[in-house]
């Protein structure tokens, strides 16, 4: 790549002017961008909304337009990142963002909108963020912060280039999105809305499918019972929040091991495979079923483990509160949809329709099957995700040959 240079980035862009809502007439509304409004799978403004002049936030004061990019300053959503698309043009968006308005004869829209995408640009970004809690930049270091700058015709190239890696980054996820929905609909199908219960099935309680009534609950050791200290670099692996997807699935690795000395004083606090692990603190409510290639481990203090009897399914229940949250028996749900509570007791007490085993045992077959297209469709994610992550690095830093790439 012939004639790249560096420039930093207040350089080749223009600053969004500011106004404040509160001076115009108070029931006169406007389109606001705040930090939520970011979807940051897909890179897109989504949440959008009206506000009148009288009920602005004090953060919202800047006026963007049709191509400005949008970057939040906050971690950990510095990675937070969008484009203004043309019906947004004059719209408001929070101060959390910098906004960086492209220079068009100095660098190209599309090719910023990579950059600041690019691990390059994020890592310095992380690295320079300050505050303990509440860790962000300042829109000063970000236009201060230096942009590889080629010529505008190798700009749009590799603009093109990584655009067309991540549509197809973008199919995989819609893909994975859908088979989810597909899930969703198969199971209502099969066993309708619990609160309609069109079904007919007997109402249970949860209790009745324990193990053991000993073992069919357990909260995670208080932090006397398992130290800080006492946790190894390898061995019985430790459950925490982080094992666990907000869509009802298992995430690996592990961050933290006991030894299996240490598991011997805690087995009543042991995961095998098949519980069902739940989040009681942070995104209360999340839960997946454990699958530990018969190994063992511990949950730590914010979970609760329960393990159920022959006559339920694991699957069952994990789907049941995952796709008919605060449908299910006197569970509440709050405006960003997790639970607002979750305990031993109330998992004692909660009542549900209950199906045929048989019938659970029928979903459990399908989900199997989609779940195999899934691993599939994640693993050419994953591969789609590393490449764009090798073409980017390349890019930017010069080592790309940009000859047979059309603009």
């Amino acid at each position: 790549m012939n004639g790249c240079t560096t420039q930093t980035i207040g350089n080749v862009v223009i600053r969004a002017k500011t106004w404040n809502p509160l001076r115009g007439a108070k029931d006169e509304v406007f389109n606001y961008i705040d930090l939520s409004a970011v979807d940051q799978n897909f890179k897109r403004i989504v949440g959008v909304r009206e506000i009148a002049n009288g009920d602005a936030p004090s953060r919202a004061r800047q006026i963007v337009r049709y191509g400005d990019v949008l970057v939040s300053t906050v971690r950990p959503n510095l990675n937070s990142v969008a484009r203004v698309p043309a019906e947004l043009d004059g719209a408001t968006a929070s101060t959390g963002f910098c906004v960086l308005r492209p220079i068009n004869k100095s660098i190209d829209g599309t090719y910023l909108f990579q950059w600041v995408k690019s691990s390059l640009f994020i890592n310095v970004m992380v690295n320079r963020a300050t505050g303990a809690s509440y860790p962000a930049v300042s829109d000063r270091i970000i236009f201060e912060s230096q942009i590889p700058l080629p010529p505008l015709d190798d700009q749009i190239r590799i603009a093109h280039l990584l655009g067309k890696i991540e549509t197809l980054i973008a199919r995989r996820k819609e893909n994975l999105l859908q088979l989810d929905d597909l899930l969703k609909s198969v199971f209502l199908e099969m066993f309708g809305d619990p609160i309609v219960n069109p079904k007919k099935f007997p109402v249970r309680k949860l209790s009745e499918f324990y193990s053991s009534q000993k073992d069919g609950t357990k909260c995670g050791p208080f932090g006397s019972a398992l130290k800080k200290e006492e946790l190894v670099k390898a061995g019985v692996p430790v459950w925490n929040m982080d094992n666990i997807d907000p869509s009802g699935r298992m995430i690996l690795p592990f961050r933290m091991w006991i030894t299996e000395k240490k598991y011997r004083q805690l087995t009543s606090y042991s995961v095998l495979d098949g519980d069902i692990v739940i989040s009681r603190a942070g995104t209360v409510g999340k839960m997946c079923v454990a699958k530990t290639d018969a190994g063992h481990g511990i949950i730590s203090t914010n979970l609760i483990r329960l393990r159920l009897g022959s006559k339920l399914l694991p699957l069952y229940v994990v789907s049941l509160m995952m796709y008919c949250k605060g449908r299910v028996g006197r569970l509440k749900t709050g405006p960003d949809g997790t639970f607002t509570h979750m305990n031993t007791g109330v998992l004692d007490i909660l009542e549900f329709p209950y199906p045929p085993i048989a019938l659970q045992n029928q979903f459990a077959a399908i989900v199997e099957k989609v779940e195999g297209i899934k691993t599939r469709y994640q693993q050419n994610l994953t591969e789609l995700e590393n490449l764009y992550g090798v073409v980017s690095r390349k890019a930017f830093k010069g080592e790309l040959d940009l000859s047979r790439v059309q603009g």
